[in-house]
């Protein structure tokens, strides 16, 4: 089972997979990291909905990892950028089920609770970039 722990170093809420090798670890966090407002969690468990509903292909992004979600599997794909994504630079990937996928984002949502109540009280949370959603 995966288990991730929160950065003791960070400014906002952030996932480690310390169990996980190269580049699983930094893919899962990826995939994580940029959800870190109750919307934006709201909205990657509404895209997880749809995959389990058996909407085909349906893919949420952010800026560091694609991920493309379907009814039996989920691929976790490092996000590329420049000259990388022009000469078909092949990206990183993992998959994981969606169950797994569903398990760690309601667990994330517990764990960012649980880090604003602890490290900003008397603050609104960080508005966090927008996350780009699509189906293919």
């Amino acid at each position: 089972m995966l288990k991730f722990r929160m950065s003791e170093t960070s400014y906002r809420p952030r996932s480690v997979f310390y169990e996980e090798p190269e580049p699983r670890n930094w893919l899962l966090s990826g995939m994580l990291d940029d959800h870190y407002s109750e919307d934006d969690i709201a909205m990657f468990l509404e895209e997880i909905a749809k995959a389990e509903a058996g909407e085909p292909n349906v893919v949420i992004g952010n800026h560091e990892v694609w991920v493309k979600m379907s009814a039996d599997k989920v691929i976790i794909e490092d996000m590329l950028y420049g000259d990388d994504k022009i000469k078909g630079t092949v990206p990183e990937r993992t998959e994981i089920s969606l169950a797994e996928t569903k398990r760690l984002v309601l667990e994330w949502r517990d764990a960012v609770r649980r880090w604003y109540a602890e490290h900003r009280e008397d603050e609104e949370p960080v508005v966090p970039t927008s996350v780009r959603s699509q189906v293919n």
